[in-house]
């Protein structure tokens, strides 16, 4: 029997209590849940670990399941899911209550988050994309498309691309549901020391005498990149830190979805949450 079989009708909270038992035990009813990471792997992509990282993943899916169902489109069998920079997996499982697994799909631009998808028994279907490149799918196909800190490290001309090929393969109706750093995240460059806490933060902290500045421009309604990694699949050119102010959203990507809500950046999410619909 799937998790989709035996759990579809729990309550979101029931749901939440599943997620997080499924970090001790990956049979629960007799039914089999996807396995975890080890600790620095789920840290190294999402800077949480097993129940924390489940709460986190919940909270950001609760504004799929919740404008779903506004729309008049819940969450249900027939549904299409597409989970835009996968990882490994903490997100696409999340949906596992409502969608059948041949029905969730993620894609990620790191091998390594296809093979721990794999690995580790995540409900769905896993592709390997290239940055910049479009999504292997056809024209209006899903109902819901989500994407957990992937805007939040891109530059405007790839962002913009990619929330293009999201209006391309979604549905009239499709939900968009993803973050975006708001100007709080410059808040931690006012932190003591910050620039020991990781290379990253070594990285930007050579904007701190730019503070004033970025701040400005970002009320001014300036879409910021912030370079910070060059390396890998993670390249300059395709990957660092973005801010994304309201009135820029709704100035540049209102022809492809009408904005629903933005949420302020905040527990237990930590990134502003951008909620769209393709009309």
């Amino acid at each position: 029997m799937s998790i989709t079989d035996k759990f579809s009708g729990v309550s979101k909270d029931a749901w939440l209590s599943l997620l997080q038992r499924s970090v001790r035990e990956p049979y629960i009813d007799g039914v089999e849940f996807p396995r975890f990471p080890h600790s620095s792997i789920q840290m190294g992509y999402n800077g949480a670990v097993d129940e924390e990282s489940m709460s986190r993943a919940h909270a950001f899916w609760e504004y799929a399941e919740e404008y779903s169902r506004a729309s008049g489109r819940p969450l249900g069998k027939d549904s299409r899911v597409l989970d835009i920079g996968c990882g490994w997996g903490r997100i696409t499982r999340t949906f596992a209550r409502d969608v059948p697994a041949e029905n969730l799909y993620g894609v990620d631009i790191d091998p390594n988050a296809i093979t721990l998808c794999r690995y580790l028994g995540v409900p769905g279907q896993f592709t390997l994309t290239e940055a910049g490149a479009g999504l292997p799918f056809p024209d209006g196909y899903f109902n819901v498309i989500s994407a957990l800190s992937v805007f939040t490290h891109l530059p405007e001309t790839v962002a913009t691309n990619l929330i293009a090929e999201m209006y391309r393969v979604a549905a009239p109706g499709c939900i968009f549901v993803f973050t975006v750093e708001d100007d709080s995240f410059l808040d931690y460059l006012e932190i003591p020391d910050i620039e020991s806490r990781s290379e990253r933060w070594r990285l930007l902290s050579q904007y701190k005498p730019r503070l004033s500045s970025l701040r400005a421009s970002f009320a001014a309604g300036e879409y910021l990149y912030l370079t910070t990694v060059d390396e890998g699949v993670r390249t300059a050119d395709v990957y660092g830190d973005a801010l994304v102010p309201k009135v820029w959203i709704e100035k540049a990507w209102s022809k492809y979805f009408r904005l629903l809500k933005l949420a302020p950046s905040a527990p237990p999410v930590y990134q502003a949450v951008v909620v769209g619909i393709r009309d």
